[in-house]
């Protein structure tokens, strides 16, 4: 079975995307799987480093950004979240809990699907365990997993920590000798074609 690793981070937007690229790549590749690997985009103590304002900016004609072309490209509406971002440290963990128990995809969807569609904070407890119970995961063994941080080393910090790990962007799809970061699905679904004929 052709397995690919995908670097994400829930909270990421490029991720949510990548999410609904992979809805439509499991129809049309049945034999692929991918296995999303946690890719911790807002560790603590993690220094933020603010955009220079750009002080012609309001007599400038507006621009897409490249995340609104590739909103574009794919037929996508992000929904808007509600309150501030979550820190995913806590969902990122339990990811690899529900992949030892073969409820990763589960897991993901359910997760993906509390920050994004109902702006919940999945830092939060009552938000995993609710994600745990969707996913048909026993709550109290992931928080037992949780408090003892049994999958804490498994989750890859930003910046340094995924910079050495060859990730640079979020999501990034690791085909072996050629990794792509943030790419449409028509360029995707090239890709995947050929990764999954010559794995199969």
């Amino acid at each position: 079975m052709p397995l690919l690793t995908v670097a994400h981070d829930y909270i990421c937007p490029w991720c949510w995307v990548a999410r609904r690229q992979a809805e439509k790549l499991h129809a049309e590749f049945p034999a692929l799987e991918l296995v999303w690997k946690g890719f911790e985009l807002l560790p603590e103590g993690l220094a933020s480093v603010s955009t220079p304002e750009d002080k012609e900016a309001p007599i400038k004609p507006p621009t897409p950004s490249r995340f609104d072309l590739m909103l574009l490209a794919e037929g996508l509406t992000l929904p808007v979240r509600k309150r501030k971002y979550s820190f995913s440290r806590k969902a990122l963990e339990g990811a690899e809990f529900a992949l030892e128990a073969g409820k990763a995809e589960a897991w993901h969807d359910a997760v993906y699907f509390a920050y994004w569609e109902e702006s919940k904070n999945i830092a939060e407890w009552a938000t995993l365990k609710a994600c745990a119970e969707k996913a048909k995961l026993d709550p109290a063994e992931l928080k037992r997993a949780l408090h003892e941080g049994k999958y804490r080393d498994r989750v890859i910090e930003y910046d340094d920590p995924a910079h050495e790990a060859g990730v640079w962007n979020v999501p990034t799809w690791m085909f072996e000798g050629n990794w792509i970061a943030e790419t449409p699905y028509v360029v995707l679904r090239e890709k995947i074609k050929q990764f999954v004929e010559e794995n199969e």
